[in-house]
């Protein structure tokens, strides 16, 4: 959120003080303090080129003591500047500032965490091993089904096979 105090009425009747230029973020909102330091009177504030960046076009304001006056700014407003007027006296008295929007800052840490790899470190040993006792348990229920008669057998050769192909495929480099 940019804040800028906009002072009416300091020096003289009418009299504005603005700043030269404020920076707002997209998305952001432009908040303008308007600090009345006399009797009260008709603001105008309105802006100029600002169809990109806001919806806001012109607000008549009657400025009894000090306010806050917000202007919005879209999230998806593109990076560059537009102006503000501020109006007293009817229209006799005008200042004007420019408002820079940017897009938003992103803070990167200092500093990374280590990434864990994808792939742990796999055994040299462990992982053959246990492919070579699925595939010998597995022909062996294989050749067991011939000397005993029946689906047990049978069904056994093909899930311990089966086993040996899906942990080769879940363990290769």
């Amino acid at each position: 959120m940019a804040e800028c105090s906009i002072n009416i009425n300091r020096r003289t009747i009418n009299s504005i003080e603005t700043p030269e230029c404020v920076d707002v973020e997209v998305g952001d909102d432009v908040v303008l303090k308007l600090i009345n330091n006399g009797s009260p009177l008709h603001v105008t504030v309105s802006v100029v080129n600002a169809r990109r960046f806001t919806l806001f076009l012109h607000e008549n304001i009657y400025l009894k003591e000090n306010m806050e006056f917000h202007i919005p700014i879209f999230s998806t407003a593109p990076t560059g500047s537009f102006q503000i007027e501020i109006i007293t006296g009817y229209g006799i008295v005008k200042e004007s500032f420019k408002v820079n929007v940017h897009d938003k800052e992103i803070e990167i840490p200092d500093v990374f965490d280590e990434i864990p790899s994808p792939n742990p470190e796999k055994s040299k040993y462990l992982y053959p091993l246990a492919i070579l006792s699925f595939m010998i348990a597995g022909w062996a229920a294989y050749g067991a089904g011939y000397l005993y008669y029946g689906y047990t057998a049978g069904f056994a050769s093909v899930i311990l096979l089966s086993m040996a192909v899906v942990f080769a495929w879940r363990c290769r480099p």
